[in-house]
């Protein structure tokens, strides 16, 4: 197979652990693929919190104008301009739309009881600019809960599908370890990468997406509808394997 073109990555659980930072080693890792490569991050995070973190690294690097963030799934696109981020696009959603998604998170949290009898620690709804996260055990998860609430995933499944049969006009889709995402429909992290693909004159066939969350019902799953091709990963110690293979790869080839 070769080579990909461009390479896209999720965050939370592949770039950085679920609501933390990637480690310095990672983005050092994420500047030298730059040097190869155009690459995207697209993930749930809001902009200016990655603004406030780890980008400054990133506009480091010599080839950062090779990189791309498509914050709250796909709903914005930004480049570094050598000075500031910029806008490529930008959607958002409505006050009322963000008050009807909450409700429905809400009573579908009643009626499947998926929640019954976990501590809920800090803020649960994260509300955003174009998307309203839902951080099932709230915000400040203890590590050792994050991982071990809901291993094979069928608790976020049934909130999923009962938050989703109520919002018919959104995407429903599982995010990071705890969290279930809702956005506009349509623009999710197939939006992005359809938009990169036209973007950059590269066929989506050619870029390479990685991500923890490629399983039915995760927002890395609708990727695939693009024709992109994908790798799985568990979270950064194997995303970090991952780019060094190809790292080797690109190098042999020159």
């Amino acid at each position: 197979m070769p080579l990909p073109r461009a390479l896209l990555f999720d965050l939370d659980d592949t770039l950085a652990e679920s609501f933390e930072l990637p480690t310095p080693e990672i983005i050092e890792r994420v500047m030298r693929m730059l040097d190869q490569v155009p690459v995207a991050i697209i993930t749930g995070r809001d902009f200016p919190w990655m603004e406030r973190s780890f980008l400054p690294a990133l506009t480091l690097a010599p080839h950062v104008d090779r990189f791309f963030l498509f914050p709250e799934g796909a709903a914005q696109c930004l480049q570094w301009n050598g000075t500031t981020w910029k806008d490529w696009y930008a959607k958002s959603i409505t006050p009322e739309e963000r008050e009807r998604i909450r409700k429905a998170v809400e009573t579908s949290v009643r009626e499947t009881n998926v929640l019954d009898g976990l501590a809920i620690s800090g803020a649960q709804f994260v509300q955003k600019r174009a998307m309203v996260a839902f951080a099932a055990l709230g915000v400040e998860v203890p590590g050792n809960l994050k991982y071990s609430w809901d291993p094979d995933n069928a608790r976020r499944r049934a909130l999923r599908d009962a938050i989703a049969a109520k919002l018919p006009e959104f995407d429903v889709l599982m995010g990071g370890a705890t969290s279930i995402d809702v956005t506009e429909k349509g623009i999710n992290k197939s939006y992005g990468v359809r938009w990169l693909s036209e973007h950059l004159r590269i066929p989506a066939s050619e870029m390479l997406y990685i991500g923890d969350a490629l399983f039915p019902g995760g927002n890395d799953e609708v990727v695939k509808q693009t024709g992109i091709q994908t790798q799985a990963t568990k979270g950064p110690s194997e995303t970090a394997v991952i780019i060094d293979s190809l790292l080797a790869q690109y190098q042999a080839a020159k």
